[in-house]
């Protein structure tokens, strides 16, 4: 490993298409020199772990499951941190958060950072507990959201100073296409003649496709808007037989999770994030960023974002009726569809970009090294 370099070794138990999972390619893309980015994966790459290995990035898959059935992974997990030595451990999603976290304690790691990326209400109490405790050895944890962060700290009692808001970012230059409008419209069955509002979100509760599929089916002013459902998830067969029920079949498109997010945003003309809960959902700043109007939930970090009328239309967790009289609002009135696009494009590219998001992490870390007095480098891990 060349010298003066600060080891930074991101955890998570998997890599799979979702926003927190971008964080961490964004940085092992972007991070200064003065860093030397690592990505374990605890169980598996993912779709988006692979991704970040084609970086040519140090990258490990351990093929563990920490947990109750397996309680000797933690360890296993520990061993590998002490094996590879980094100065700064930064965990990400639920597994990395609590058994990465743990690991990293036991291992003596310098500097451990975790991620807060949505509000988790419905958060175990022994999670919250143990997280809790995690806290106690913790340096920092990264909050997506001012109100992912006042959440986190009431749902875990944690020191508010080792709690620091970073709003996600987006790389836009996902917005590139390939294909014409037109093109990818015909690409995906989609006449080009019809209005069409898109979603990208794994398929889950979280993200209520089911509600959204309700505000489509049943208003009248709707009959004609066709959806793009991009996203994977448990739910695919459930919400694939439920527009079937619904008898919208033919105007709700299933692509699964796709990359080409460029080509499918600007073959839409609007864009929809009815979720129960959030942090701040990166499919739909991107989306911003392409000039389109939001319909989106008026929960966590989402206001922070949208200006109600502004730049896009909050609505209510969970009411399709309110739902239907927004999407119908933007499909029904070209000139509120311009404004409010070109109010969130307006609004998103200068604050969400992935060179300040990076810079304010790396920061992060200057900080906390800075505190413990600590110079860079040490050795490295084998991939």
């Amino acid at each position: 490993m060349s010298g003066g370099r600060t080891r930074v070794l991101f955890l998570s138990h998997a890599y799979m298409v979702g926003g927190a999972e971008e964080m961490v390619l964004n940085l092992v893309r972007h991070l200064p020199e003065r860093f030397e980015p690592a990505v374990v994966c605890i169980h598996e790459a993912g779709p988006i772990g692979e991704e970040i290995a084609r970086t040519g990035v140090p990258f490990k898959v351990l093929g563990l499951k920490p947990g109750l059935l397996r309680p000797f992974d933690v360890l296993r997990l520990r061993d590998f941190l002490i094996e590879c030595e980094p100065t700064i451990v930064h965990t990400f999603l639920l597994t990395g958060s609590l058994y990465g976290r743990f690991a990293a304690m036991m291992a003596h790691v310098p500097v451990i950072v975790g991620t807060e990326v949505n509000i988790y209400q419905h958060k175990k109490p022994a999670h919250a507990l143990l997280e809790k405790w995690l806290m106690r050895r913790t340096d920092a944890v990264v909050a997506s959201a001012a109100s992912v962060r006042e959440f986190y700290i009431d749902q875990v009692k944690a020191d508010p100073s080792k709690v620091e808001v970073i709003y996600n970012a987006v790389d836009w230059s996902q917005l590139q296409t390939t294909m014409s409008r037109d093109e990818f419209r015909s690409s995906v069955g989609v006449p080009n003649d019809v209005p069409v509002a898109g979603i990208i979100a794994r398929l889950t509760q979280q993200k209520a496709h089911q509600v959204l599929f309700d505000a489509i089916a049943h208003d009248p002013g709707l009959a004609k808007l066709h959806l793009l459902v991009v996203g994977d998830g448990e739910l695919r067969s459930s919400l694939t037989a439920s527009a079937e029920t619904l008898r919208i079949h033919d105007r709700v498109h299933f692509l699964g999770a796709r990359r080409d997010l460029g080509n499918i945003l600007a073959s839409i003309d609007l864009f929809a994030m009815p979720s129960y809960w959030e942090g701040l959902p990166l499919s739909m700043v991107l989306a911003m960023g392409a000039g389109l109007p939001v319909v989106a939930s008026r929960v966590a970090g989402i206001p922070e974002v949208v200006n109600d009328g502004v730049s896009g239309l909050l609505v209510t967790p969970g009411d399709a009726a309110e739902l239907a009289t927004a999407l119908n609002r933007i499909v029904h009135d070209d000139t509120l569809r311009v404004l409010l696009g070109q109010e969130a494009r307006a609004f998103v590219r200068p604050r969400f970009g992935v060179d300040g998001y990076v810079a304010s992490v790396s920061a992060l870390y200057d900080r906390l090294l800075a505190e413990k007095g600590l110079a860079p480098a040490l050795s490295g891990v084998e991939g």
